[in-house]
């Protein structure tokens, strides 16, 4: 029997909904700002096979590692997969982001049978590794914390106390996590709940029908939007800088099959926690593509087999266990998503599409990660906004401001009251960072900045680290970079006693001792009440010739603050009026 289109759209659009409420779910009843406040996860449906049919509305990249653990928990519980279980997943090489992206997934029976699967990922502050959050002093995996395998966490509906309990005796951060895995836990049964609701008004039939006709269209919509591309191969090579340079390349086919990357010629595996497992380096793969070359279709599973990827084992982007790999999401993940972006933009770049092709946007990693006590006496873990990057120009307009990733559309900075609220610290500023973009005939969009100094405590210990202070977004076509990350500390300052000041703190914190370039961090490292630490984000970078700017452009610029009289007149030929 043939489908009914327009039934099959109503239960279409039904199932999107549900998979955008199941994250806000999650939203609404986790605590940690990464959750909350950051929209740090994802939220996928899929059908009895695995297939995703919603692909993450949220963090697209939670999507593609989503679909990984799934398959991983199938495989796993093969002919044990019982109505009212979920199923707890952070293992990279099981699919996860890294380490500190935790999973719980769940199957969906309707009258005992399996018709569909939810599953939603979200990043923890902690996972009991050897220091806090990402572990930049490990050698290997196992110090990067526990790791959970696709595990029975809720079983006939109820949590598993002995699994729960097992993942808070071995974190540091209990108070906030509990609540926090149990909003994925909640999310879950609620989306369920809601599924099941859809097959009993419509009926497991046209549920089926509609998963077939959703998936069908995603390839039937990727192979069209693919077949715009200009054919041929495409090469670039990136670099990622942290205990020295690391190197990855990779070319890409466009052809009548689709598209294929190949990674041969990245570095082999680092000794240090910077490597990725597979389905880091392919999700982050896939985001750009959903966010650049598919911004406007659906993307689902059919959409992916028109995608081949081809990873060398052993590399920074395959590593194999027990290499490290805590870090993997935030900078070898971001690697893979620059080098993507810019292999598209050449495949772009003569086509009806051209106005999609770009320049690179701000990637590097500031990570200020404080530990200690509270006033209370508690202990907590803080990171910092590490992600306040400037927007790749493109090829007909700039970038923008302060923009985070290329691939993380729905995510924010949490606020600087939320951080306030639950640790001991003082937020100082944030802002935008003028001149820091990369210049071009369509500028890169801006860093923004922010200092932070601890209030209410005497000191706290420091495990801070930076990427992306050596390499910079890259310009096309003429565009010049954009402004490299930066990290500075002062030491022993009356701030307290001067915030009311009217001189930017970031003027005059400019210039100081960047304390944090020694890589990796020690163990050792201290900042006292008083000291102030100032993180700048990386500037976009900047598409075409800056020669060719608009004299008005450039102007706007000047008078909004943005641009220095000086930089104006050396880099545009303007002078400032």
């Amino acid at each position: 029997m043939k489908a009914d289109p327009v039934l099959t759209e109503i239960i279409s659009n039904r199932l999107m909904q549900i998979g955008l409420e199941g994250g806000l779910v999650l939203q609404r009843c986790a605590v940690s700002p990464s959750v909350v406040d950051a929209k740090d996860l994802g939220f996928n449906i899929a059908d009895a096979s695995g297939r995703t049919v919603v692909y993450s509305v949220w963090m697209p990249r939670h999507g593609t590692t989503l679909s990984y653990m799934l398959q991983s928990c199938m495989k796993r519980f093969e002919n044990d997969i019982r109505p009212g279980d979920m199923y707890l997943v952070n293992d990279p090489h099981s699919g996860a982001l890294h380490i500190l992206d935790l999973a719980v997934i769940a199957p969906v029976h309707y009258k005992g049978e399996l018709i569909a699967w939810v599953g939603n990922a979200t990043h923890h502050v902690d996972v009991g590794a050897m220091t806090p959050g990402r572990s930049p002093l490990a050698t290997d995996w196992h110090q990067e914390g526990i790791i959970f395998k696709p595990t029975r966490i809720v079983e006939g509906g109820k949590i598993r106390d002995d699994i729960f309990n097992l993942f808070l005796d071995n974190i540091r951060m209990p108070r906030y996590q509990s609540l926090d895995l149990k909003a994925q836990i909640s999310a879950n049964f609620a989306a369920s709940q809601k599924l099941i609701e859809l097959v009993e008004r419509y009926g497991t039939d046209a549920f089926t029908e509609t998963v077939e006709s959703s998936i069908e269209l995603g390839e039937r919509q990727a192979r069209e939007r693919i077949a715009v591309l200009e054919k041929g191969e495409y090469h670039e090579a990136t670099y990622l800088d942290y205990d020295r340079l690391y190197r990855l390349e990779c070319t890409l086919t466009v052809d009548d099959a689709g598209l294929h990357f190949d990674f041969s010629g990245t570095d082999p595996e680092a000794k240090t926690f910077i490597n990725c497992a597979v389905p880091c380096a392919v999700a982050n793969l896939h985001n750009i593509l959903a966010c650049q070359l598919f911004p406007d279709l659906s993307v689902n599973y059919g959409t992916w087999t028109q995608v081949d990827v081809s990873i060398p084992a052993g590399t920074i982007i395959s590593c194999n266990p027990p290499a490290p790999c805590s870090g993997a999401s935030t900078i070898t993940g971001w690697r893979v998503q620059g080098i993507t972006m810019a292999l598209l933009t050449q495949a772009l770049k003569r086509t009806e599409r051209s106005k999609f092709a770009m320049a690179e946007w701000g990637w590097g990693f500031t990570d200020v990660q404080w530990t200690g006590f509270d006033q209370q006496g508690r202990w907590y873990s803080l990171r910092g906004d590490m992600s306040m990057h400037g927007g790749g120009a493109r090829a007909e307009s700039d970038g923008i401001d302060v923009a985070n990733i290329a691939g993380s559309t729905n995510t924010s900075v949490p606020s600087i009251e939320s951080y306030e609220y639950r640790y001991p610290v003082l937020y100082l500023e944030r802002g935008l960072v003028p001149d820091s973009e990369g210049a071009g005939q369509f500028s890169g969009g801006r860093a923004g900045y922010w200092s932070r100094c601890l209030y209410g405590v005497d000191s706290a210990a420091d495990c801070t680290f930076y990427i992306g202070r050596d390499v910079s977004s890259l310009g096309v076509h003429g565009g010049h970079d954009g402004a490299p990350a930066r990290i500075a500390l002062k030491r022993g300052t009356d701030v307290l006693a001067r915030i009311s000041k009217e001189v930017p703190l970031y003027d005059e914190l400019d210039g100081e001792e960047e304390l944090f370039s020694q890589m990796p961090p020690g163990l050792d490292r201290v900042v006292y009440s008083g000291d102030v630490i100032c993180v700048r984000g990386m500037g976009g970078a900047g598409f075409g010739p800056p020669e060719l700017r608009s004299e008005e452009a450039v102007r706007h610029d000047l008078k909004e603050g943005l641009l220095g009289a000086e930089r104006a007149l050396e880099i545009y030929g303007v002078k400032a009026e």
